[in-house]
């Protein structure tokens, strides 16, 4: 009972205690106690019980009874730390016990066994006490004999039979009812799947491991262990460095176990050093290294010096005393069969070269190159990264070269296997020393177009492919549901009250935490990683006039790959720490001239885009042609306002991710009939005042009834341009010289907070204007009644409610018939009384207008559901709307909405994402780089669904400055420009002064539509 139900069999062992039970009785209730207190408790108590029920069992003459008393304590004293006296008790039990009873001793020794790591004991235990269980129809403790012999098994890398045994041992679970074992044989069934390469099945069963122990109140320590070494595989080592140390803190507290402390601390030092922690790690490899070796368990203490010397080398340690210890691991975890010996092999090989040793490396490398043919994914890249070590240190460019190219396809296997978008971009962080081989290879040996090659090789490969779509999971969309509620519940109480609500913030960062667990759960649809990239057929879809500029830093320093005119140069450019370091003066420059009265800073914020011009560009600024740029940066210079380079200023400009992403974008199609959909977030501090007069425009361009709305017509083709907009400034409806006053994201600094300025949301002011938009003090009037016309026509009807006499046109985005937009939205439950989404009759509902191919969802009709819904297959999307960039966890960066944060999961739901997306908010360009050279951020998220541009914001922007820009923006895009041309032509129509400046400047076109 003590696994079954642990508080149940220690408060019954304690009644029993006290009612006077005979030493025979009262040696079981204090071996229950001292199991529950070793398990779960303090092990000092532990001990002390577990000598009192020896004693009582020698007291009651019963052998079988002392030889299970002893082989329990046996284990106690093991974990303890104390493995001499704890061998010396199992030898005693064995010796004691008889038949069944010295089964259940020896299988108890073979897990002691495995804890030391001396497998070949453990196999040979339970090899003898599994056929005697068997033969005795102990149904418990031969299912937990065959999990034990299946996790020796995965320790010495032999998944199939471990596979085998966990399937019998889990056969034999299910007749019973040992909650506790049944938890067991999920975690090790995620193990299992861990070893075989499927992360996203050991997440899954580790997850579902937990819930099971935690139903039964007890600690979760060996599953911690488990899930940082998959954390850890999926990239997330900066979370398991959390858990683990976590972990050791509340075993500290209770007195546990000091061989999972010892356990828990190599998980910590691995993590640290994979998270760029050197010195972290040295100091938690250190303690575990000592820890090992005082419990003689001379395996894991093994694995504890090889982190040692990794953390020491990644300080800079490198000499020849570390050669022979990385040598003298290998050859131990070589004895032990540890699947880790490769890696301690690359590791002395590594070294050797750094230090001249070639002969020395040769022998090493060639050891650790033999597991690139067989093993899990991560094995097999050791063994490809290896054999190009091997061929640099030959001097075989065209080696290194082929075999990075295979150690990249064991990657791009194994990422596709990944549905999560996040675990994809953090997988590519296996690869990035094969990628940087591969590039100063062919740096040296293949000129530039090799080079441009290989930078792509491994950049933005996650947008080679849309993401898994999020499964239809009740408990996941519940979940999405609470979070947005109780994001908007706290950010109306940070409003109203000036201060967080600890308890709100709590259960939304638990909401995250079960959102996100769920979404890492996601398998690959697709092996593979998707299409190669071709350097001629990019040069081909470049023309004569087009140029790309992709950047690639090597050691450090930038290249330059200008691309255009059938050929690709090479120039050298500037160090990309001084760049990174420019950048961010620039950011704050542009933070700063969000808000009236910073106009000094302009010709500071221009010289310095001066500087980073030099930097990121060096002599290819001179090269660029007068025709379009595309700037495909590094992950690292994401937030560079491109448009601020002086050699950038007046051209037609885009940024892309990668040139793959670019052709990508080149090649989609517009959607056929496709609509505008124009969204108002609450509480602007314009009110988002462009979006009422962009439904006007798009309304007077309303195609004749009966007719279907035009598909928006496609970018100009490359070395095009069409005619720039003619005319003055675009007008925001508020008059030509209105006063710049808040920031798109943060207030002015007037000492109040938005809402105090704006007043209470139901008397919030949009600036006054004409129309049947607003009422006559300019507030929205609920429901946006459309223009009068003749009459239906066909596809229209009239208001079936007969709200306000007048009539409104069937949807026009509506193309496919029965399984479409409507149908999706009932299914997601985006309606709501009175104002929800249209049924099959078309009727919008309140706040949204209709008008030709435009819809407006403004007011409590800018919810989630319904915002998405009118999203999905849209030819433009315009959102006003506070943007938030959460870079601890860039996949929850949101746009507010009526009924809480739009965040990146939602987008990730979209079918298909609109083929033009327009973000005028802050920080919507901002993205976290992870992985080798991955961005994860809303515009990431949003290219690989379908979305062909984006015009996004890089910096916190001026409110009202934004309105001016957006008008013109879309005044280009009506001429038929493309959206780098009309956002180079509406920077143009601003005003000299520096806040519009600066809003123009913080703006970019992603993509190539």
């Amino acid at each position: 009972m003590v696994f079954a139900a642990p508080g149940e069999a220690l408060a019954r062992a304690e009644e029993l205690l006290g009612t006077g039970p005979s030493p025979l009785h009262a040696s079981v209730a204090h071996q229950v106690i001292g199991i529950w207190q070793r398990d779960f408790g303090d092990t000092r108590l532990s001990l002390a019980h577990l000598r009192r029920a020896r004693d009582l069992a020698a007291r009651a003459e019963s052998a079988e009874r002392e030889a299970d008393v002893l082989a329990t304590l046996g284990v106690a004293l093991v974990h303890a730390g104390r493995t001499r006296a704890g061998l010396a008790a199992f030898e005693r039990g064995v010796a004691r016990g008889t038949g069944h009873t010295r089964a259940r001793v020896l299988y108890r020794r073979a897990y002691v066994w495995w804890v030391l790591g001396r497998h070949g004991e453990a196999l040979e235990d339970v090899r003898r006490a599994i056929p005697v269980l068997r033969q005795a129809d102990d149904v418990i403790w031969t299912a937990r004999a065959l999990t034990l012999r299946a996790t020796v098994h995965l320790a010495l890398g032999s998944v199939e039979r471990a596979d085998a045994d966990f399937t019998a041992a889990e056969a034999l679970w299910d007749t019973t009812g040992q909650e506790h074992d049944k938890a067991d044989a999920v975690e090790s069934r995620g193990l299992a799947a861990f070893r075989s390469g499927d992360v996203p099945a050991a997440l899954r069963l580790l997850d579902e491991a937990e819930e099971r122990y935690g139903k039964l109140g007890t600690p979760t320590f060996m599953l911690t262990i488990r899930r940082c070494e998959v954390l850890m595989a999926a990239g997330l080592a900066t979370e398991a460095l959390a858990e683990a140390d976590a972990a050791v803190a509340v075993l500290d507290g209770m007195g546990g176990q000091s061989t999972r402390k010892a356990e828990l601390l190599l998980v910590a030092a691995r993590a640290a050093r994979l998270a760029d922690e050197p010195q972290t790690a040295l100091a938690r490899a250190a303690v575990a290294v000592r820890l090992f070796a005082g419990q003689r368990r001379t395996w894991y203490e093994t694995h504890a010096r090889l982190v040692l010397i990794e953390a020491r080398v990644a300080t800079g340690r490198g000499s020849g005393r570390l050669v022979a210890d990385a040598a003298a691991v290998a050859e131990r975890l070589s004895a032990f069969g540890a699947p880790a010996a490769p890696e301690a092999s690359l590791l002395a090989g590594r070294i050797a070269l750094d230090l001249g040793w070639t002969e020395d490396a040769e022998r090493h490398l060639a050891v650790a190159a033999r597991s690139r043919h067989s093993g899990p994914p991560p094995a097999r890249m050791t063994g490809w990264a290896a054999q190009a070590l091997r061929a640099r240190a030959a001097g075989s460019a065209r080696g290194v070269l082929e075999a990075c190219r295979r150690g990249l396809d064991v990657l791009d296997d194994h990422r596709m296997t990944l549905g999560a978008s996040e675990l994809r971009a953090r997988a590519t962080a296996q690869g990035a020393e094969l990628a940087a081989l591969a590039q100063r290879a062919s740096l040296v040996s293949g000129g530039p177009r090799r080079l441009l090659g290989w930078s792509e090789r491994w950049r933005a490969t996650v947008l080679s492919a849309p993401p898994t779509r999020p499964p239809a999971d009740p408990v996941l969309l519940t979940a999405m549901t609470a979070y947005r509620e109780l994001a908007a519940r706290a950010e109306e109480a940070r409003t109203d009250g000036g201060r967080p609500v600890p308890a709100l913030e709590r259960e939304q960062r638990r909401l995250e935490r079960e959102i996100r667990s769920r979404t890492l759960h996601m398998r690959g649809e697709a092996p593979g990683g998707g299409d190669r990239f071709d350097v001629g057929r990019l040069l081909r879809r470049l023309g004569d006039e087009v140029r790309l500029v992709e950047l690639a830093v090597l050691d450090g320093r930038v290249h330059v790959l200008l691309c255009g005119q059938g050929r690709v140069r090479r120039f050298e450019a500037g160090l990309l720490a001084e760049a990174e370091v420019e950048a961010e003066h620039v950011q704050a420059g542009l933070r700063r001239l969000a808000h009236p009265g910073a106009e000094a800073r302009l010709p500071l914020v221009e010289a310095a885009g001066a500087r980073l011009e030099r930097l990121l560009l060096g002599p290819a600024a001179a090269h660029l042609g007068s025709g379009p740029v595309v700037v495909v940066p590094p992950g690292r210079l994401h937030r560079v306002p491109w448009a601020l380079l002086p050699a950038l200023r007046e051209r037609v400009l885009s940024v892309s991710p990668s040139a793959s992403s670019w052709l990508r974008a080149r090649d989609t199609a517009p959607p056929p009939g496709g609509c505008q959909v124009l969204v108002r977030g609450p509480g602007l501090a314009s009110g988002g005042a462009e979006v009422p007069e962009l439904s006007e425009r798009y309304a007077h361009r309303r195609p004749p009834a009966g007719t279907a709305p035009a598909a928006p017509p496609p970018a100009a083709p490359p070395g095009t341009r069409e005619p720039p907009t003619q005319g003055g400034r675009a007008r925001s409806g508020r008059g030509d010289h209105h006063e710049p006053t808040g920031t798109r994201d943060t207030p002015p600094h007037d000492g109040q907070s938005r809402e105090q300025r704006q007043g209470p949301p139901a008397a919030r002011e949009v600036p006054a204007r004409r129309g049947p938009d607003l009422g006559t003090h300019g507030e929205p009037t609920g429901r946006r009644a459309v223009p009068p016309h003749a009459g239906p026509g066909p596809g229209e009807h009239q208001d079936p409610a007969g709200r306000g006499g007048g009539t409104t046109r069937s949807h026009p985005c509506v193309g496919d018939e029965g399984g479409g937009k409507a149908a999706r939205g009932e299914r997601e439950g985006g309606g709501r009384p009175g104002g929800g989404r249209r049924g099959p009759s078309g009727v919008p509902g309140e706040g949204a207008a209709v008008r030709g191919a435009t819809v407006v969802l403004e007011g409590d009709d800018a919810r989630v559901p319904r915002v998405l819904g009118e999203l999905d297959g849209a030819a433009l999307a315009h959102i006003a709307a506070h943007g938030t960039f959460r870079a601890d966890s860039p996949l929850f960066s949101s746009l507010r909405m009526a009924d809480g944060p739009l965040i990146v999961h939602d987008f990730e739901r979209l079918n298909s994402s609109p083929y033009r997306i327009i973000l005028p908010c802050c920080d919507t360009a901002r993205f976290a780089s992870v992985g080798a050279d991955e961005l994860l951020g809303l515009v990431t998220a949003l290219l690989p669904l379908g979305t062909a541009g984006v015009v996004a914001c890089t910096a916190p922007v001026n409110d009202a400055a934004v309105v001016p820009l957006m008008l013109a923006l879309h005044k280009g895009l009506e001429a038929g420009l493309s959206l780098a041309e009309a956002l180079r032509d509406a920077r143009a129509s601003l005003p000299g002064d520096a806040v519009h400046q600066a809003t123009g400047w913080a703006f970019s076109a992603f993509g190539a539509a």
